[in-house]
């Protein structure tokens, strides 16, 4: 071979090799929008996109844009799961096994993403309609306000922040083994819960993913929140403590008195009944301690302490975040109005116990 010939192929053989280790570092992306059922852009949902490489369990994740729109880069070749999890209630999480990229591959997918529990009903989705009235109300600066005697002052309305998704799952209490098999009878018979029936859905209903007010004085706080039943709760201020056990009738919503250490508020609630929603299964023992705190304008802090030494094997713990809607305000509840799930249901109604 001649000199010239061969030169000419050792720099073919040279940029070929070039080529081929370009193309094997070169990295791939996944991107795409979100469609509802109706065809159209789902628009202004917080939600996370990931991908795990199922060879290598490797995750890269990316914030879902206000347009509806992902995009998720520097991928290796290889074959990819996509999940994204979305919380309650208008749209049903995601998931689609073994999307295979190429390298350098620049893939475009859109997602169809099928309706939650209420069918897509405008408005029927809480989940939806608090980041709706955050994103209405924006960054509320300023100090927390305060009642004339100094006491830091709770009223308005809020809406909670849902929890991370790696974070949020099932919050249960330690319970005892006769409770925890309750519990799992009783996710058999009434997988839908005492809320088909129109009962009240938590014996703290500021825990609930629904607007709530609060309306403070010096001596009485009440709360007042929307989609649940009875929808209000009263938390005595003035110094009271709870009624004797012999002249009280165990409550959905217990018994509840507040005392303040500093700018904290701690509510104190006995009295439930046995059945009240929320805590798995417990007894009248149930005892629920929240400390409240303002540390700013528009911004709440609540942990919830709750114990129950009959049917526990320890205390529960849970906390959360809420931030002032100034711009909203409750709206009417009427919960048997047009309910027809009973009927579906078996009509027996929910007992709290198999």
């Amino acid at each position: 071979m001649k000199a010239g010939a061969f030169r000419t192929l050792t720099l073919l053989l040279g940029a070929l090799c070039a080529a081929v280790a370009w193309g094997q570092g070169a990295t791939a992306s996944l991107s795409g929008r979100l469609i509802d059922a109706n065809g159209a852009v789902i628009t202004l949902l917080e939600a996370n996109v990931s991908v795990t490489n199922a060879r290598t369990g490797e995750v890269k994740t990316a914030v879902l844009q206000p347009s509806g729109e992902y995009l998720i880069t520097g991928l290796v070749a290889g074959v990819y799961d996509l999940n994204i999890p979305i919380a309650c209630c208008m749209y049903r999480s995601y998931e689609q096994k073994s999307i295979t990229l190429a390298a350098g591959q620049a893939l475009k997918q859109d997602v169809n993403v099928g309706w939650g529990i209420n069918l897509g009903t405008i408005g029927d989705d809480p989940g939806q309609l608090g980041m709706d009235m955050r994103r209405r109300a924006g960054q509320i600066e300023g100090p927390a306000p305060r009642m004339p005697d100094g006491k830091v002052d709770f009223s308005g309305v809020w809406y909670n922040v849902p929890p991370p998704m790696e974070v949020r799952v099932a919050l249960l209490p330690p319970m005892q083994p006769w409770a925890g098999d309750m519990y799992k009878q009783l996710q058999k018979l009434y997988p839908q819960g005492p809320q088909a029936y129109c009962l009240p859905q938590h014996a703290v209903p500021t825990a609930l993913l629904f607007p709530y007010k609060v309306v403070q004085t010096k001596e009485l706080m009440v709360h007042l929140t929307e989609a649940t039943t009875p929808g209000h709760r009263q938390v005595f201020m003035d110094g009271r403590p709870h009624p004797p056990a012999d002249e009280w009738n165990p409550a959905w919503m217990g018994h509840s008195i507040a005392r303040w250490e500093g700018d904290t508020l701690v509510i104190d609630s006995t009295g439930f009944n046995e059945v009240t929603p929320g805590f798995g299964v417990h007894t009248e023992k149930l005892h629920v301690v929240e400390r409240w705190r303002r540390p700013s304008l528009g911004q709440l802090e609540v942990e919830i302490t709750a114990t129950d030494p009959d049917a526990w094997t320890g205390e529960f713990r849970m906390s959360f975040s809420a931030a002032l809607v100034p711009k909203e305000e409750i709206l009417e509840f009427v919960c048997p109005e047009n309910n027809v799930d009973p009927l579906h249901f078996g009509g027996l109604g929910w007992k709290g116990r198999p």
